[in-house]
Formats: structure tokens, sequence, C-alpha cells
């Protein structure tokens, strides 16, 4: 099955299949899906090409607007025409540039930085429905022009300085705004279904999701066991400060070199001490649910002790070991294998 691309720290594009093989395998029964950490909304958009009824689920909502670009959207809702539009600034608007002024040299060049200022004030005023597939085509035009895909650091000077023989993407990092905008936009639409399917986009923390389902897939961040953790909403604070683009200058952190936005900052699943009290919360939640959970042969807490956590609340567990998979994000871990749990009574 071809899947969208993804951009992603941890997505599992190159695992979905092989998770869903080894869920058919032993034939579980199960309708219903929730994706407690749905991210890039990879495991949702599977389950959902495979006939589930899918419930998306993330603190951001960011990726809350990217699911709805991509599972909830009928095709052809955007088209090139849109996308070019978004670009150009309406004679008559007045617009702020929080971009430019606060994040200068930061992130992206300066005519970089007054097109997001742009584009982000031009989707407040599209209809309801487009907003969520120009959202996805921003979001996935600011990722593809940063270094490593992330806003943790802040590394301009990587583009800048490239020359020949340094490392990354320059051609696509000097790709303008509308030529990314057309590729996203001809992506999206490509990926999108024809008929929306049974799904529902909620947006809150893992800890405080209301839905359940017959299965519920769990893919937490993942702390190394050797270095401190870099938090997701580090990584991607500036994509979720876009979609609250008037809160940004309230929300600044100028402490940090990288000017954290932190809005939806959280503590959940952030923690290496917290970590197991918080899964142990989290699985309290579903006691009736088979119980999927992607994890990683380096990750701290380890292995014997996630599976001997889902053993208290599940009578069967499964430990599955995919083998070694080098992602491209993440590359310093060369014996790691992905690993799979699965746990039903």
């Amino acid at each position: 099955m071809e899947l969208p691309v993804t951009r992603y720290y941890g997505s599992k594009r190159k695992l979905v299949e092989k998770i869903w093989e080894e869920l058919e395998n032993r034939h579980l029964e199960y309708q219903s899906f929730l994706d407690v950490f749905g991210g890039t909304g990879i495991m949702s958009y599977n389950m959902l090409k495979h006939g589930k009824d899918v419930v998306y689920n993330d603190i951001f909502t960011f990726n809350c607007k990217i699911a709805e670009a991509l599972l909830a959207s009928p095709r052809g809702v955007f088209t090139n025409q849109d996308a070019a539009q978004l670009i150009l600034p309406v004679e008559g608007r007045e617009y702020q540039h929080f971009i430019e002024e606060i994040f200068r040299g930061i992130y992206y060049r300066n005519d970089e930085d007054r097109t997001i200022d742009t584009v982000a004030q031009n989707i407040l005023h599209l209809p309801q429905e487009q907003q969520a597939s120009a959202y996805y085509i921003l979001f996935q035009s600011c990722i593809i022009k940063r270094p490593f895909n992330l806003f943790h650091r802040r590394n301009l000077n990587l583009r800048e300085n490239h020359t020949e023989s340094n490392f990354g993407n320059y051609v696509t990092w000097e790709k303008g705004f509308e030529t990314l905008f057309r590729q996203f936009t001809e992506e999206l639409n490509q990926f999108q279904f024809q008929q929306i399917p049974n799904v529902e986009i909620v947006n809150h923390s893992a800890l405080e999701c209301p839905n359940v389902a017959d299965l519920v897939y769990i893919d937490t961040p993942y702390f190394n066991k050797k270095s401190s953790a870099v938090s997701y909403h580090s990584r991607y604070h500036f994509l979720e400060g876009l979609v609250f683009y008037n809160d940004i200058p309230n929300n600044v952190n100028y402490n940090k070199v990288n000017r954290e936005i932190e809005i939806h900052k959280s503590s959940e699943f952030e923690s290496k001490a917290n970590y197991l009290n918080d899964l142990n919360e989290l699985l309290d939640h579903y006691p009736d649910s088979i119980i999927v959970m992607s994890y990683t042969s380096e990750g701290y807490p380890s292995i014997e002790e996630l599976e001997a956590q889902l053993r208290r609340h599940k009578q069967h567990v499964e430990v599955i070991f995919f083998g070694k998979y080098n992602f491209a994000l993440n590359r310093s871990n060369q014996n790691r294998q992905e690993v799979l749990f699965i746990a039903y009574n």
C-alpha cells in the first residue's frame, strides 16, 4: 500500500504494514482503533485504509491539523490555485510580522520569515473546510526547509554556510515556498480520501483523552538510555505557534536560543523519572482494550520494565522485535531495534 511521506521524528511509516501483519497473524478482533499519540497520522491512515473506525488524538493542535487534512478533508477541497493565493498579501488586510521580528536569523531567511507571516495570517481568513489543508502544506514546507526537519536548534547557519562538502539537502532548502506549496498540495490530493471514512480527530493530552476503542495504539516519546531527551514540544514548537499566530508574542521564551514558543508545553511523558507512572495511569484508562505499543530497544525504561508494566494490566503480553531500522532523523543508534508490544486479556 502506498502511504504518505512523513517528515516527523519517530514516524512509523516504515513499520505500519509490519504492525498490521502482526495484528492480522494473531486474528485479534477489533473494529475501533484509538491512536493516542497520533503524530503524523500514518497509523490512523493505514487503519482507515483497512476499514477500521478511527479516533486520532494528539496533544499538539498542529498535528491535529495535519490529521484533519489527510484523514478528514475530501480530495480536491484545496487546489494549486488556492495554494498560490496563500502567499500573496491581500490588499487592505493589515498584517503582523511576528516571525520576521521575533525569529530573525534563527530558522529561515528574512524573506522566508515574511512569507510565513503572510501565509499564517491568510489561512485564518480561509473557509473552515480549507484551513487544515492549507496548514498541511505550510507545515510540510516549513519542515522540509529546516536542517534535520526540526526546530529545537538555532541553526540557519547550516544553510547559509553550506558547501558541496557539507551534509544536507541544499537544493530542497533553497526551494521557494510557492514551489513547495505546489508540491505538497499535489501530494495531499493524492492521498486524501475520495469519501471521508469513519474518523474522529480529537486534541487532548494522552492522559486527558476521554475516548476508548477496541484497540489502543500507544507510541510515546522515547528516552535514550545514554543521553538527555529533547521534548517533542521543543522539536516542533514553531509549528504549534503558527496555528495560534496571534498568541506568539506573549508565549516566546527569550531565555532559550531557539526562542521556544511555549504554547501547549506539557510535562506528560516528557520525564524519565515519571514515565512509568504516566504509562501506568494511561493503561488504567483501557482495562478492556487490546493494547499495542511501539518502542525501541535503546529506550529508557527497558523492554523488561515495560513488559512487566503491561503484565500488571493484561493477561497476555507479547514482545516482537522488528530488527534494525535506521530513521532519517535519528541515525545515532545503529544497534537499535524497533519493538512492538501486543497486550490483551
